[in-house]
């Protein structure tokens, strides 16, 4: 197909008409535009046609694009060339070699025979093998395929094949369609065929789809194919695969946008930051600034490069001098390295820190931040290092600093002085009750209170929360310590208000004396520390002096500590149960759980064991062996047919805060075979005063749903409110000791007892009272209508077997009470 083209005469290649008429109807002819050559052996392509293309062309192993356009062209001039408007014969593309033997190339038709009616000679020959390896070469090289006027294919090479994936078959007679990507609009196709339909050539990209839907480019000529009549009966396309060239393109495209969003972004990064930036070229002229800096130094520059660079900022005159670090040296010895970082100040007001760097490019830039704020600052921040924010006080830096001092001073009055450690009782209750702010307006109080209590020579420090410092100079002896101390406390002590509400504060001193108890600030706060936990461990509201007793006892609690851990992992607590009586009914009604614990052959009292449990972390550990061994025994007694009634447990706010708590004291009460009305938990008021109490009433909660009653201890001894009664399911209260033991002495003590019942009553609560210890106080609680009391009076806490014979006892032999388990009986 390739190697025929439309032989067509001369006529119409004016300037040419001698060599026209010299051809005849059978004789071949060569032909150019505008040009021919007669050779004598036809009529070659003007040389200079194809110049451009000739080195090109002579080589196999170059483009395709360059035998491309040189053929298309070929093609174009054969169908343009007629001769008294008939068509004659088919013809051949060859090339043969000139005079110089460059390459020429020409339409051959008909036999190899010249205008003169000679033979071919062997180097017409010789071009036309050349010729056909062109054309072969072409064949492998380009996609051709060649279509009638509608479009449907008539003819594919092998290449057209290979690239869309369909045989030969597949596409003989379909339209060409049948590789249409969509890619292209309908628009791109009507022009395409307006092009060719005049009988233009289209050169163009066009996107193809193979068939197994992949999409590929190619570089597309469409020529007109015309008859000898020169009516038009087809296309032949040549294409080239470009689809690496376009998405190269694509890719390109794709990061020209990249970069030209980056530079955006740079560019809009470096006109957002609040530091000054200049740059100067190598040759020491301005080049950028951003606008950060022109609020520094002035109007930005007019121009790049052009002026002196002095001139190119609108500075003032008297700002000038300072600027000279700042314009780049042209010495070739300039270092390179980024320069140290200087602060400058520009003005009364307003202070600049400058980095100065070249560049390996030689360029020169200058950073310049704006540190006023930070200069301003600075002294604040100076000030404020030492100082407490919420009190004004000195901080504890401040004061491990003055201790220091003082501990290495060699001024006799300032080596005698002495530490105290204030920590106010109870502060926690006071913040939860009171919230944070009411928190913050008692420790102000307290501040003005130690400030005003000591003289002004005396450092005055917040160490942190509720805790304060205070550095005596020149003290002689403890009694001194102990006279500021009392002031202290009796200042404390005065009523302050907080909002509505006023409380009434107190706290616990811890003192000790340099150098006696230490001679390194280090030391001397340990000491003082000790003293303040043996003054809290006394009662609290009083100032303890250090003595090296107090470190022996801080040891030894350091070893309880330690045995606890044993007890608990070796089972090595026990439980005593302390009996409550039913006023009303006069008969027992249940037991009360009180942990024991026998450290080799010393009992330790509960109150420490608590407060060693507590410190240590351990009372979780011990709170869960006393609810398993109390359930065990109640469950043992049950067995023996006895009535031992509820049994009640004590839990702290850490076990209630403890997700699985509810969950794990129901499964211990279900492995005993103990129901939930079997069991009482005792809380005390600091407990739902914890910050946490929508946690711990949530698990109160959970255990009230499964019938164990709730009884709120030690009521009155607290901050809790009536809010608190409404807030959590208590089903009962218990009147702490304190005022049970004055109720009969004519004191307020009797009123309080008087009203904590009423109010129970009404609520719909028990009530209990603690600590009964003589017939007096029980009559007494009778009259006001408790419920249950407990106490001395009907015995002291007991193990299991005194539980089983004091039941046994009790069942037939009440109304009578009994001081202790098998005192005579004594008639109320």
């Amino acid at each position: 197909m390739l190697e025929k083209v439309w032989r067509s005469s001369l006529s119409d290649f004016g300037g040419n008409r001698n060599y026209c008429n010299s051809v005849t109807k059978n004789s071949p002819f060569i032909y150019t535009v505008p040009y021919i050559q007669n050779t004598g052996a036809g009529f070659l392509l003007e040389r200079c046609r194809f110049r451009h293309s000739h080195a090109q062309i002579t080589s196999r192993k170059k483009g395709e694009a360059v035998w491309q356009c040189a053929f298309a062209r070929l093609l174009a001039a054969a169908r343009s060339s007629r001769r008294d408007n008939r068509f004659v014969g088919l013809g051949e593309v060859r090339m043969t070699r000139g005079r110089d033997h460059e390459p020429v190339y020409g339409l051959e038709t008909g036999a190899a025979t010249p205008v003169s009616g000679r033979p071919h000679t062997g180097d017409e020959q010789t071009g036309g093998d050349e010729f056909r390896a062109y054309k072969e070469a072409l064949s492998n090289a380009a996609i051709v395929a060649k279509t009638d006027l509608r479009g449907r294919i008539v003819d594919v090479n092998r290449q057209f094949c290979l690239i869309s994936e369909y045989d030969p078959e597949e596409l003989i007679g379909r339209p060409h369609s049948v590789v249409n990507s969509g890619f292209h609009s309908r628009e791109f196709f009507r022009n395409l065929w307006a092009v060719i339909s005049a009988g233009a050539i289209w050169r163009g990209d066009i996107c193809n789809r193979a068939k197994s839907g992949r999409h590929y480019w190619v570089d597309t000529t469409i020529v007109p194919l015309r008859e000898p009549e020169g009516r038009m009966s087809g296309y032949l396309s040549i294409r080239f695969d470009v689809t690496d060239r376009k998405l190269a393109e694509a890719e390109l495209v794709k990061e020209l946008g990249r970069r030209e969003v980056a530079e955006d972004l740079l560019r809009d990064i470096v006109e957002a930051v609040p530091s000054g930036i200049v740059t100067f070229g190598p040759d020491g002229n301005f080049q950028f600034s951003n606008r950060a800096f022109h609020e520094f130094y002035g109007s930005a520059p007019k121009g790049k490069g052009h002026a002196p660079h002095r001139g190119l900022l609108s500075v003032p005159i008297e700002r000038l001098p300072e600027l000279d670090d700042m314009w780049p040296s042209l010495r070739k010895e300039d270092s390179r390295r980024v320069t140290k970082p200087y602060i400058r100040q520009l003005g009364a007001d307003q202070w600049v820190q400058i980095s100065n760097r070249r560049s390996t490019s030689g360029n020169f830039v200058s950073v310049q931040t704006d540190i006023s704020g930070l200069k301003r600052a600075e002294l604040q921040i100076k000030y404020q290092a030492e100082k407490d924010a919420l009190t004004g006080l000195s901080n504890r830096s401040a004061l491990l600093r003055r201790l220091k001092r003082y501990a290495q001073s060699r001024s006799g009055k300032d080596r005698k002085f002495a530490l105290m450690l204030v920590d106010l009782d109870d502060f926690k209750a006071v913040n939860d009750r009171h919230g944070h702010d009411g928190g913050d307006t008692l420790l102000q109080i307290v501040a003005q209170r130690i400030r005003s209590s000591v003289r002004k020579t005396d450092m005055v420090a917040r160490l942190g929360g509720d805790e304060f410092a205070i550095l005596l100079r020149d003290v002689e002896h403890q009694r001194d310590v102990s006279e500021v101390a009392k002031g202290l406390l009796e200042s404390l002590g005065q009523p302050a208000r907080l909002g509505r509400r006023t409380v009434v504060p107190s706290g616990s001193i811890g003192a000790s004396l340099f150098p006696r108890d230490g001679e390194s600030p280090k030391e001397l706060l340990k000491n003082a520390d000790l003293a303040l936990y043996q003054a809290k461990s006394a009662g609290r509201n009083r100032c303890t002096v250090y003595s090296s007793s107090m470190r022996r006892e801080r040891q030894r609690r350091e070893r309880l500590v330690e045995k606890l851990r044993e007890a608990i992992s070796s089972d090595g607590l026990t439980v005593a149960l302390q009996p409550q009586n039913d006023v009303r009914f006069g008969r027992h009604h249940g037991f009360e759980a009180l942990v024991r614990w026998k450290s080799g052959r010393r009992d330790i009292p509960p109150p420490e064991l608590i407060s060693v449990a507590e410190e240590a972390g351990l009372i979780c550990e011990v709170g869960y062996q006393v609810i398993d061994k109390g359930l065990a025994a109640l469950a043992c007694l049950k067995r023996d047919n006895l009535q031992p009634g509820t049994i009640a447990f004590n839990v702290s706010s850490a076990q209630l805060l403890q997700p699985e708590f509810a969950g794990r004291l129901l499964e211990l009460m279900h492995r005993h075979g103990v129901e939930g009305v079997d069991v009482e938990i005792e809380v005390t008021e600091n407990v739902i005063l914890d910050r946490s109490a929508d946690g711990i009433a949530l698990s109160l909660r959970e255990l009230h749903a499964a019938g164990i009653s709730v009884a709120l201890d030690d009521f009155g001894t607290g901050y809790a409110s009536l809010i608190h009664l409404k807030r959590f399911p208590i089903d009962r209260l218990k009147i702490d000791r304190s005022f049970i033991t004055g109720m009969l002495d004519g004191k307020n003590d009797g009123i309080i007892v008087r009203t904590i019942i009423s109010l129970a009553h009404s609520l719909g609560f028990t009530v209990v009272a603690e600590g009964v210890e003589t017939p007096a106080q029980y009559r007494e609680l009778s009259n006001l209508g408790c419920d249950f009391v407990q106490g001395y009076l009907l015995a002291q806490p007991m193990n299991e077997a005194s539980a089983r014979e004091y039941l046994a006892e009790q069942q037939g032999s009440w109304p009578s009470l009994h001081r202790d388990h098998g005192s005579p009986e004594l008639p109320i």
